[in-house]
């Protein structure tokens, strides 16, 4: 799996589907809708369980954005991401030349923000659970307490981490033995001081991480490690409810997040300028179509660079970056065979590569309810410290801009609207989606990777709306994905054929193969019936059930 790793698995439940990135929290959410739970329920179950089973990027101590249409017609976008804490400031990682200590910024508790994923989940619970909270929490504490199998993947994983993670003298006691190697496949990983902790969240709430002696546990902890997470940053961390990003695309809605997600302005970006070309008649694999996409990409990925960040900074209006002057404007700059050069791409310059250790799991129920959702550590196993409540944290403040206007240690220069500020969120490019059509639940999409996330989503929604593919092939075909800065494409292996990509390279399109591009969790209906599809990305084989609605 490299760093993420298991197969996301897809369950018969007469209840609806789920499709996960690890079996044991599909279950966990099976067992929801089992018991008459509604897809909030079972993907509050999935989150909590996947903070057990999948380490690598399942979590308490991050956050994420929770996409949800409602049986009644109703779509809400809940962002529980996680905000720069009141000690911050733009400075925080840089010196007095200026340079930035991008150490300090990704491991270790400075490199710690304040984490929305308990307050996000009871926000969405209150507003549309119908189970009791304990119940959702359950499956979760159980895993933690008994124990679950390593495998092969999370043995992997901790091996790469191990020159950090293993520094972490409570994380070491967890995943480690004492000479310092990892589990190993085939042992059991019992982890009684997350149990505990989730045993004090299934009875208290929320509340558990607002205030008492965990919380100071945490802070504690922060300040021996260099850290500036304080009692009034757990105790006013507020999930927001944000404007659900929506627009018109053949025939379907696509209901997307708006920043501090790029996807919504993204896809729409994307999709919309792309209608203009003979794509479904040129083929998939054809390198205009290929190159035109990678174009589109690219001018929206300048925008997402320049203009994108928490909304609370915003000195514009945003929906000026999906006006269709804009878009019409972009459009005809774009033409088959030509390559737009970064100059003439007029960005500010592209962020810092976000980490691909996220998550997504799609779940729907039978009365037509969906959640998308995508919940992040950012770095694998976040900061590479654990909480004493025996979870790990997120490592979300390298996610900020530390020195707008100037570049970093790849050369990119990020934009001025993420930089970092108290209670601000960073720019992520987490992209959980749900396509409507007809006034029902068409599809829901979602994936880790990083940057490469809006490309994976973009592809598969290309895939199965323009090419035609079905459910299992959309997901599975090749992909590419380009940004604006660097300028290569990065194609996967059996997109193009070697002909094809020497005429890409005559177009003057730098392009790289590159191994896999996202790890797409995704419900499509099919008539009456729910299909949801793996990954086969992802390793240990693809399992598609259908389910019925």
């Amino acid at each position: 799996m490299g760093a993420l790793a298991l197969v996301l698995a897809a369950l018969l439940a007469q209840s609806g589907a789920i499709a996960t990135s690890e079996e044991q929290a599909t279950e966990a959410a099976a067992s929801i809708l089992a018991r008459g739970g509604n897809a909030v329920d079972a993907a509050i179950a999935a989150h909590f369980a996947l903070a057990v089973t999948y380490p690598v990027a399942g979590n308490l101590g991050g956050g994420g954005f929770f996409l949800y249409r409602s049986p009644e017609g109703e779509a809400w976008y809940l962002d529980f991401r996680e905000t720069a804490p009141a000690a911050a400031h733009q400075n925080l990682y840089r010196d007095a030349a200026g340079a930035v200590d991008r150490e300090a910024a990704t491991y270790g508790w400075r490199a710690v923000a304040v984490p929305g994923a308990v307050p996000g989940l009871a926000e969405a619970h209150d507003r549309w659970g119908s189970l009791p909270w304990a119940v959702l929490v359950a499956p979760a504490e159980r895993l933690a307490r008994e124990g679950f199998v390593v495998d092969q993947d999370l043995f992997l994983d901790l091996e790469d981490a191990a020159a950090q993670l293993a520094l972490d003298p409570v994380a070491r006691a967890v995943f480690y033995s004492a000479d310092g190697s990892p589990l190993a496949p085939g042992s059991l990983c019992v982890q009684r001081a997350l149990a505990d902790t989730l045993a004090r969240i299934g009875a208290e709430g929320e509340a558990a991480l607002r205030g008492g002696a965990l919380v100071e546990a945490i802070i504690t902890a922060s300040r021996a490690g260099g850290g500036i997470l304080a009692a009034e940053d757990f105790r006013d961390y507020q999930p927001a409810l944000r404007p659900v990003h929506r627009f018109a695309w053949r025939g379907c809605e696509v209901l997307a997040a708006s920043p501090p997600s790029s996807g919504g302005v993204f896809l729409q970006q994307t999709l919309t300028v792309l209608e203009a070309f003979p794509l479904e008649r040129w083929g998939r694999s054809d390198p205009r179509a290929i190159l035109l996409i990678a174009e589109a990409s690219a001018h929206a990925f300048a925008d997402r660079n320049r203009w994108l960040g928490d909304p609370a900074g915003f000195d514009f209006d945003a929906a000026g970056l999906v006006a269709p002057a804009r878009l019409s404007a972009r459009r005809a700059r774009l033409a088959p065979g030509h390559v737009t050069s970064t100059e003439d791409l007029a960005a500010s310059g592209a962020v810092r590569p976000e980490s691909m250790q996220t998550t997504h799991f799609s779940v729907t129920d039978a009365q037509g309810g969906a959640v998308s959702c995508t919940t992040t550590l950012n770095g694998g196993f976040g900061a590479k410290v654990m909480a004493p409540g025996g979870f790990l944290m997120n490592n979300e403040m390298d996610d900020f801009a530390a020195a707008p206007g100037r570049p970093n240690q790849y050369g990119l220069v990020q934009g001025e609207y993420n930089a970092i500020a108290p209670g601000h969120r960073p720019l992520s490019s987490m992209s959980p989606v749900i396509v409507m059509r007809d006034g029902v639940v068409e599809a829901v999409v979602g994936s880790p990777g990083g940057p490469r996330i809006l490309s994976a989503v973009m592809y598969v929604l290309l895939n199965r709306y323009v090419f035609g593919l079905g459910p299992a092939e959309a997901v599975a075909a090749p992909r590419a994905h380009r940004q604006d800065l660097p300028p290569t494409l990065r194609l996967e292996s059996g997109l193009l054929s070697p002909s094809a990509r020497v005429q890409l390279t005559r177009w003057g399109q730098e392009w790289s193969e590159h191994r896999g591009i996202g790890d797409v969790n995704a419900i499509f209906r099919d008539g009456d019936t729910w299909i949801a599809v793996s990954d086969p990305r992802a390793s240990g084989g693809a399992r598609t059930v259908p389910v019925l609605r």
